[in-house]
């Protein structure tokens, strides 16, 4: 404030400056520039003048003050040297001052010279003038014009801090808080000393420094609060934002109602900064209700009047939308656009983003890309540079540019960010643009933020760690990973769990994997809920299994939209654990739409294979070409098996089949591969080349167990070329070697039956037996094969039953089916009983999957006399069997009732439209040539087709051209 003297007073200088004073002269002029009269400082100027010109000192400092401003007068840096000079040379310090300030800034007709203006405060200093002192301190701490010494420039400070101006104190206090001088918390005694004087930024200064603690001086929260009150309670705009900011961390409703006045105050005076916080609290609508039209209107007013903070945050509501404000892109920009013109820092990296991106403009990459570089340049800001290299190495707007990428994380990395270091390093572990995948930068980087405590990093290295052979960096993982869970990072928490969980790596402990879960499953982590639901639906000791409750966190996970629960609740429900088929379709089609490929292979399956789920195989094949379009290569395989079987109104097509292996083993699938050599095995939907199904086998045999399962029976069996038993037991050692346990009794199996039996016979049974007492699965039922067969002594039919009744009551299905065939056929001396194979389908047939309890069923009608009510019923059930059965029934028909298999043929080719005649079970002239057109349309080998529809080859010829033969409405 400024004290203007009374009339009076005033009346009084005015006089004895006109009777020459000298010292009213300078009073007068003084007053006469508070004033701030028209003509006053023309007068002050005149009076200052004269008295400076009969030598008055002070009056010289005066006027030499104004021409080094340009105050009253045009700025000139030769008077102000020439008023001063003459006193400098006599030791007057505020000459001596005022040069050093005049050479310290510069002015017209006189340069800018700071090694000159420390000299003059230095001498100033020495005459003891605080001023002087003040000033060269600055310059010492800084080093400017003068060698950097700060423990001169304290002493310095000392010394003028006794007079008890608050600002040499606050400076004294930022030297040892700012960490120039030790220790910091030195610097709170300056601070409050400063305070006592009432002066606000000291205030500002306590509480910042309590807030936060300061050197040893440990934060008070409490403490902090009350010097951010106080310097409130004097006005201070600063101290308001930061209080309001420490009462939103609070959050209680007291609290952020006070601070929200706090910020509206702020907003009305016109102030930016509160203005833009309670406008995102507004836009936000966390802590306060939502109201983005009031957000709008608190910024626009700043934002017209040229504020580019306001700008800046008026623009980011529109570029996207917030509450009922409508997106408006182009104003969005137009906004930013005004606050670059200004320089506003933020506003370029903004502008860059919506120009690369087009949004609210034309699309300018190179403009945009420019902006954003010469941002990041500028900036101290790592998320920006951050935010500029996944840009870059995203390659969705930009192309891929790997070095800039790694530019900017490098840049964030320097700056002391974490998620810098993160991105550097998963950016070497998968490799980006042109920049190769490097483990071991990818390990150093990631090594280097996890050390700065960074979860995302310990967890992301601790898996590659976790994947290496060496013992000492599978340890070093499960230690990153612990110490994330010891943070209670959710990430690092359910990784250490999985472990826990899986057993591999640690011992499964079902007891710790629960108490890591559940807590953070109370806090609502969709990722713990999940696998709670596996740990209870698996069991882990001493966890026991409890599907039930398992379900029920797949519950609580899927409503919280955790893909990975609802994928496994749907599973669940589509096999029929809780009753709802509909929903786990539904769950699953939720899952395959947010990306999934793998749920759409598994909704591809349930819509094969039926059961709970009607057959849908159009739809099934639609899944499995879309998450073959993603990428899963599965999709190929699961197309070619779709093809090669049917299923629905799908009819089987071969040549379709074929492609799709083709196409997968062309890139390695090793199923594809199998199923590709079995069709040219066969010369089924390609050319018959058993070199080339060797050829493909022996690509499998590396790492697949059934391929090596089936080199064995290539060479055991004869059917395709010369038996070599070597070669046959070295693949089917080579099988179970790869995990494949049933590959022993498969090899004795075809020993004991096939044309090495001659001379491996005994060791084949051996091999069997072996494999029954172990308890391998499906080692019983073979022994009954071979017993059935009577190649493994007498009474062998006898023996097979009482061994297929004990794995029935075992739950077997298929030593059901075997069973079943045994009583229908008869075998190893025991005679056929029909009586004993529908009493064991009624008592055992929920042991069956619906095709298969059709399929047997079937087989029990074909086993009585041919009526043609018998072969109706037979027609009946080949009509709703599964087209993966079709083959199989065709020929088990052949062997057990010839009637009931013309039938099938007659009705099969009556549906397709090729056959005319009676269904009747006949083989009459017009069934021998509906049959042989079909079996010639079907092959190349018209020698099968010449032997007649009554030899076995055409049997087999036949079942393969009805297989693919429209069931109903087919779609291909």
């Amino acid at each position: 404030m400024t004290v203007v003297l009374p009339d009076c007073a005033r009346a009084a200088l005015e006089t004895a400056s006109a009777q020459g004073d000298p010292a009213a002269k300078v009073e007068l002029a003084q007053e006469l520039l508070k004033a701030g009269m028209p003509g006053g400082a023309e007068s002050a100027v005149r009076l200052l003048t004269g008295v400076a010109e009969r030598g008055d000192g002070w009056a010289a400092v005066l006027l030499a003050n104004l021409y080094r401003q340009g105050e009253a007068v045009e700025q000139d840096g030769a008077k102000v040297v020439a008023l001063l000079e003459p006193l400098a040379k006599g030791g007057n310090a505020g000459a001596l001052t005022g040069l050093g300030e005049l050479y310290l800034t510069g002015a017209r007709n006189m340069p800018k010279d700071v090694p000159l203006a420390a000299e003059y405060f230095e001498r100033a200093a020495a005459t003891g003038d605080l001023w002087g002192k003040f000033q060269l301190a600055l310059l010492l701490i800084d080093g400017n014009g003068v060698d950097r010494d700060l423990e001169q420039a304290v002493e310095l400070l000392e010394e003028v801090s006794k007079a008890g101006d608050p600002w040499v104190l606050i400076t004294l206090g930022d030297l040892y808080a700012g960490g120039l001088v030790p220790p910091a918390e030195k610097a709170i005694p300056y601070f409050e000393k400063a305070a006592a004087t009432g002066n606000t930024a000291a205030l500002t200064r306590l509480a910042q420094a309590y807030q936060t603690g300061l050197g040893t001086e440990a934060a008070d929260p409490a403490k902090s609060r009350e010097f951010w009150e106080a310097a409130v309670a004097k006005g201070d705009s600063f101290a308001g934002i930061n209080l309001a900011l420490l009462l939103l961390d609070d959050g209680g409703r007291v609290a952020v109602d006070r601070a929200v006045k706090l910020l509206d105050a702020g907003a009305a005076r016109g102030e930016a900064w509160p203005a833009t916080i309670l406008a995102d609290l507004l836009v936000r609508g966390e802590k306060v209700p939502q109201d983005a039209q009031r957000a709008v209107a608190l910024l626009a007013p700043l934002a017209d009047e040229g504020s580019a903070a306001a700008q800046v945050a008026l623009s980011d509501i529109y570029a996207k939308g917030a509450g009922d404000v409508i997106a408006d892109p182009s104003r969005a920009f137009a906004l930013v656009d005004a606050a670059y013109k200004q320089g506003e820092a933020q506003a370029a990296s903004r502008l860059g983003f919506m120009l690369v991106r087009g949004e609210g403009t034309k699309q300018d990459i190179s403009r945009g890309m420019g902006l954003l570089d010469q941002a990041v340049s500028r900036s101290t800001d790592p998320w920006l540079a951050i935010d500029v290299g996944a840009l870059l190495a995203a390659g969705d707007v930009v192309p891929v540019d790997g070095d800039r990428a790694i530019a900017m994380f490098k840049k964030a990395a320097d700056l002391g960010s974490a998620a810098g270091l993160f991105r550097l390093g998963i950016s070497y572990r998968d490799g980006v643009g042109d920049v190769e995948p490097d483990p071991v930068m990818a390990r150093t980087y990631l090594g280097r933020a996890a050390d700065m405590g960074d979860n995302a990093s310990r967890v992301t290295l601790a898996q590659m760690l976790l994947a290496s052979d060496v013992r000492a960096d599978v340890d070093k993982g499960v230690i990153l990973l612990e110490a994330a869970a010891e943070e209670h990072d959710a990430w690092g928490t359910t990784s250490l769990a999985a472990l826990l969980l899986e057993g591999r790596v640690l011992p499964k402990d079902g007891e710790r994997v629960r108490a890591l879960l559940e807590p953070l499953a109370e806090e609502g982590s969709a990722a713990a809920l999940a696998m709670l639901g596996d740990l209870y639906v698996k069991g882990a000791d001493p966890i026991a299994a409890d599907p039930p409750v398992g379900r029920g966190y797949y519950e609580k996970a899927a409503a919280l939209g955790e893909l990975g629960a609802k994928n496994k609740l749907g599973l669940m429900l589509l096999a029929g654990e809780a009753g709802d088929v509909g929903r786990g379709l539904q769950l699953l089609r939720e899952v395959a739409e947010a990306g999934d490929g793998w749920a759409k292979i598994q909704l591809g399956d349930a819509l094969t294979q039926g059961g709970a789920v009607d057959v849908d195989a159009v739809a099934a094949r639609d899944y499995y070409q879309r998450a073959l379009d993603q990428g899963i290569a599965a999709g190929a395989v699961k197309l070619g098996l779709l093809y090669l079987n049917g299923a629905g109104t799908l009819r089987p097509d071969p040549v379709k089949a074929a492609e799709f292996f083709e196409a997968a083993a062309a890139d390695g699938d090793d199923l594809a591969r199998i199923q590709l050599a079995l069709m040219h095995f066969e010369g089924r939907g390609v050319a018959r080349d058993v070199a080339q199904s060797l050829t493909l086998l022996g690509d499998a045999a590396q790492d697949s167990a059934w391929a090596n399962g089936i080199l064995g029976g290539y060479y055991a069996d004869g059917r395709f070329g010369e038996p070599d038993y070597a070669k046959a037991r070295d693949y089917f050692d080579r099988a179970v070697a790869l995990g494949d346990a049933s590959g022993s009794f498969r090899f004795g199996g075809l020993l004991s039956s096939g044309p090495l039996a001659k001379e491996h016979r005994e060791e084949g049974l051996e091999l069997v037996r072996g494999a029954v007492s172990q308890g391998i699965p499906g080692a019983a039922v073979e022994m009954a094969r071979l017993e059935m067969m009577g190649v493994a002594g007498a009474g062998g039919g006898k023996a097979a039953e009482q061994r297929l009744l004990a794995e029935v009551k075992r739950e077997n299905p298929a030593a059901l089916r075997l069973l079943l065939q045994l009583y229908r056929a008869g075998g190893g001396g025991l005679s056929p009983s029909i009586a004993k194979a529908k009493a064991s389908l009624d008592q055992y047939g929920g042991l069956l999957q619906p095709d298969a309890a059709t399929f047997e069923s079937m087989a029990l009608q074909a086993a009585g006399p041919p009526t043609l009510d018998a072969m109706q019923a037979v027609g009946d059930s080949f009509g709703k069997l599964g087209a993966g059965d079709v083959t199989q029934a065709v020929q088990m028909l052949f062997w057990s009732n010839k009637n009931a298999y013309v039938y099938v043929l007659q009705q099969q080719l009556k549906k397709a439209e090729r056959y005319g005649g009676p269904l009747d079970g006949r083989l009459t002239r017009g069934t021998i040539a509906a049959l042989n057109a079909a079996c010639r349309e079907s092959s190349s080998e018209t020698r099968v087709c010449s032997m007649g529809p009554l030899t076995p080859d055409y049997a087999v010829m036949m079942s393969k051209q009805i297989a693919g033969f429209d069931m109903g409405v087919a779609v291909n």
